[in-house]
């Protein structure tokens, strides 16, 4: 059987060779306070005149009662076309998706140290926030995958059962991944209770679980850096799991079962250098044993380079080895991320970098061979696994409007 699990995931990291992509972001952003006018200047015949300054515009009424029960921290609406080869020269994704996220919290008391946290997005995985709305999604992935694949790879895809959603990609609807109850009771500690997000510290999505990603659960975080030595000290217990049920209204049971639990500190120098580490203890759904899993990052700031404006390495350890029945065996595994950031001409950014993610990775999915035989992760699906480098320009069209793209390749694919 550990020629099984090797060869299911030779082709897990062979499974996203190249992922081109091109996306229009819209995000807005709200509880700004407008800034007033300032003074102008003009000479009229050798003589300044020094104009009074414009007052600021009236804020509307039914704004300042909205801000006082609700704080909005992201509004985004993005629409992208998406193409994916594999190594073997599989078609895996040719479509175009869509992606609408709203986060924010409503308050209980003006100043909002007490509240119900909420993050609602569309996408029906938990890595995965767009919806398909051209093309034959999920299904059309699976088929032009598995037409590639030889016939001990179907064998085995075929005698394991489906989990339930795993084919649904497309629509529009929108769910509660995330709402929560949060009391600050004292500055700099707070406690959340519900559907929470994943703590990543200064880690990214790269070498944690992405950014979509959910729990079920509670975290207390302190941040009190004049107190204590850190910067951030949290504990989170919660469960990791149902991957294909965003809506935490339909998964709020998990609230009493864990198997997710992370100990996390982080220090900030000023605001230069950031660094996190992180250690969790978790239970893939469907197995009998535990992961252990390190992750520490480091971020700095570096616009004096005149090459890069910031730097952030990120690396994970997977301490343990395990099997989930006899013979069907992981091992221990490590991966890493360099990310480097920059402007260009002072409007547009550019993130590039490389990562290598251990195909062991995907056990954080659990007992999931359809996912395993796909080459899917619960890192963002940008990275999944294997060796790649990756190029993400972002262009300002308008305040409002952005055009991201998105370019990622394997290399040193080995048997591939």
């Amino acid at each position: 059987m550990k020629k099984v699990i090797s060869r299911l995931h030779t082709f897990a990291a062979c499974a996203a060779l190249a992922i081109p992509s091109a996306m229009f972001a819209q995000q807005i952003a709200l509880n700004n306070d407008m800034p007033s006018a300032p003074n102008v200047s003009s000479s009229t015949s050798g003589t300044t005149l020094n104009r009074p300054a414009s007052p600021a515009p009236a804020i509307p009424v039914w704004e300042t009662n909205f801000d006082r029960w609700v704080d909005i921290n992201t509004f985004n609406y993005g629409s992208r076309y998406r193409s994916t080869f594999a190594s073997n020269g599989a078609r895996s994704f040719d479509q175009g998706q869509q992606r609408l996220l709203l986060d924010g919290k409503f308050k209980f008391d003006e100043q909002g140290r007490y509240g119900i946290g909420f993050h609602l997005s569309s996408g029906h995985y938990f890595n995965w926030a767009y919806a398909d709305f051209i093309g034959g999604g999920q299904r059309e992935f699976i088929q032009n995958v598995t037409a590639k694949m030889n016939p001990y790879q179907l064998s085995i895809l075929n005698f394991t059962p489906v989990a339930p959603g795993f084919y649904s990609s497309g629509g529009t609807a929108l769910y509660f991944r995330q709402a929560f109850l949060t009391a600050q009771p004292i500055h700099g500690v707070e406690a959340q209770f519900g559907g929470i997000g994943i703590n990543h510290g200064v880690n990214t999505e790269a070498t944690s679980y992405d950014d979509d990603g959910y729990l079920s659960g509670e975290r207390l975080s302190i941040k009190r850096p004049q107190n204590l030595l850190l910067s951030e000290v949290s504990y989170t217990r919660a469960y990791l799991g149902d991957l294909y049920t965003p809506n935490f209204f339909v998964r709020g049971q998990r609230l009493a079962v864990s198997n997710y639990w992370q100990v996390l500190g982080r220090k900030d120098f000023g605001k230069r250098v950031a660094v996190s580490a992180d250690y969790t203890y978790s239970q893939p759904e469907g197995a009998a044993f535990f992961l252990k899993t390190t992750r520490e990052a480091i971020y700095g700031d570096v616009h004096e380079s005149k090459a890069f404006d910031s730097v952030r390495f990120e690396a994970y350890q997977r301490l343990n080895a395990g099997q989930y029945v006899p013979g069907f065996l992981f091992s221990t595994g490590k991966g890493w991320a360099l990310t480097l950031s920059s402007h260009i001409k002072k409007t547009a950014y550019l993130d590039a970098g490389v990562a290598d993610i251990d195909t062991g990775y995907v056990n954080n999915l659990g007992l999931n061979t359809h996912a395993i035989l796909l080459g899917l992760s619960v890192n963002g699906d940008q990275y999944g696994v294997g060796k790649r480098y990756f190029v993400r320009p972002t262009i300002p069209l308008t305040k409002t409007v952005s055009l991201v793209g998105n370019f990622s390749q394997m290399f040193n694919t080995g048997q591939c």
